[in-house]
């Protein structure tokens, strides 16, 4: 009976540890993409003019 409590507490932990890594996974990702798009954004680049010839 204790081996089977232990193998939840296990899998309890394993899981909590899963969601928190994939929580501070999407913030990261999320905080780049922004970011960058707002870095981008400001950038301001002149456009590309193609000459013909």
């Amino acid at each position: 009976m204790t081996d089977m409590s232990n193998m939840s507490n296990w899998a309890d932990k394993l899981k909590k540890r899963e969601v928190i890594l994939f929580l501070i996974l999407f913030l990261i990702s999320s905080l780049s993409f922004g970011l960058g798009y707002l870095l981008a954004k400001q950038e301001g680049a002149a456009p590309i003019i193609i000459e013909k010839q």
